[in-house]
């Protein structure tokens, strides 16, 4: 980690090489369903899941082309 820099009371944006941080809005009913099944699927937390998501959403969409 190259360094942490404080964007508000709530957030933090840490440096690290080769990785980026994304932030982005979820209303409660949504995050509810994250957090379920990151808690279903043995996940440790929301990033990997939404990461995971994210990567098998993307190779679905390079099938279809």
């Amino acid at each position: 980690m190259n360094g942490v820099k404080k964007l508000d009371d709530n957030t933090f944006e840490l440096e690290m090489s080769g990785v980026k941080t994304i932030s982005f809005k979820l209303d409660d009913d949504f995050l509810q369903e994250v957090d379920k099944m990151v808690r279903l699927l043995g996940y440790t937390n929301r990033s990997d899941l939404i990461r995971d998501a994210i990567l098998e959403y993307i190779s679905e969409l390079e099938d279809k082309t």
